[in-house]
């Protein structure tokens, strides 16, 4: 179950609590309703199942609301998959270089990086599945 600590997102609740008293208790089975609520806690909340190809869960103080990505969101999503996409490329250039010697690896590693490239054309850039270069 999630609650609420005066507005901020929903959690589970802390392994402590400390009562207006002054006392903690870590037995959360043990919490009463008024007792979570005078702690400033409310809830319970559940989080809403969303589409996450095109829809987020987000927290506005009281309640969870899906809403769809924004434009802006997405592009943001996409250049930080795409700066991941160029620093593992990068980093397995010398893959690439014919002086070194990678026998049937090299098939391998051509194989990861045209994966890594391929992901540019991925539908949603908050669900990649990145791909694992050759052990």
């Amino acid at each position: 179950m999630l609650y609420s600590h005066h507005a901020t997102a929903p959690a589970p609740l802390p392994h402590r609590i400390r009562f207006e008293d002054g006392s903690t208790r870590t037995d959360a089975s043990t919490f009463t309703a008024a007792e979570l609520e005078r702690a400033g806690y409310t809830g319970p909340y559940e989080r809403p199942e969303c589409d996450s190809t095109t829809e987020t869960v987000d927290w506005d103080g009281t309640q969870f609301l899906v809403r769809a990505y924004t434009f802006d969101e997405l592009q943001a999503q996409y250049a930080k998959v795409r700066q991941q996409r160029i620093a593992l490329l990068k980093a397995s250039d010398w893959t690439q270089i014919s002086d070194y010697d990678l026998g049937a690896d090299r098939d391998a590693w051509a194989a990861y990086r045209q994966a890594l490239r391929d992901l540019a054309d991925a539908p949603n850039p908050f669900d990649i599945t990145w791909p694992q270069p050759p052990a």
